[in-house]
């Protein structure tokens, strides 16, 4: 699994490239900033046994409830969430984790991609 975060200025273009995905696999995201807006959320199947994604970012491990961030409305092969202004956010140690959370296998090579604007 290969997390790669860019910054310039005030954007933040998170890229995660997994393989060997199951429904548990966990990325962990080193952002560096504490207040962000995500501004869209791609995931996609690219190989593998799952048909569907259904991607969570939280602030905490295996996070739930509260601790959600982003998280999609409808598994799909390919899922596409943008929200105009963005969603606010908050990581105390700018750390944040995804899950692609593939339908089926542990085969599962996923892209994603976040767009995140650094503060409120």
């Amino acid at each position: 699994m290969a997390v790669t975060v860019t910054r310039q200025g005030t954007e933040i273009l998170v890229e995660i490239s997994e393989t060997s995905a199951a429904s548990a696999t966990e990325s962990t995201i080193t952002l560096g900033v504490q207040k962000f807006r995500v501004m869209r959320q791609i995931c996609q199947v690219t190989a593998g046994t799952a048909a569907t994604v259904d991607p969570i970012l939280a602030r905490t491990a295996g996070g739930s409830g509260i601790n959600v961030i982003v998280e999609n409305d409808t598994a799909a092969a390919t899922t596409d969430n943008s929200v105009s202004g963005g969603v606010l956010a908050y990581s105390s140690d700018g750390v944040v984790y995804h899950k692609s959370t593939p339908n089926a296998g542990a085969d599962n090579a996923i892209s994603t991609e976040y767009y995140i604007k650094v503060g409120w």
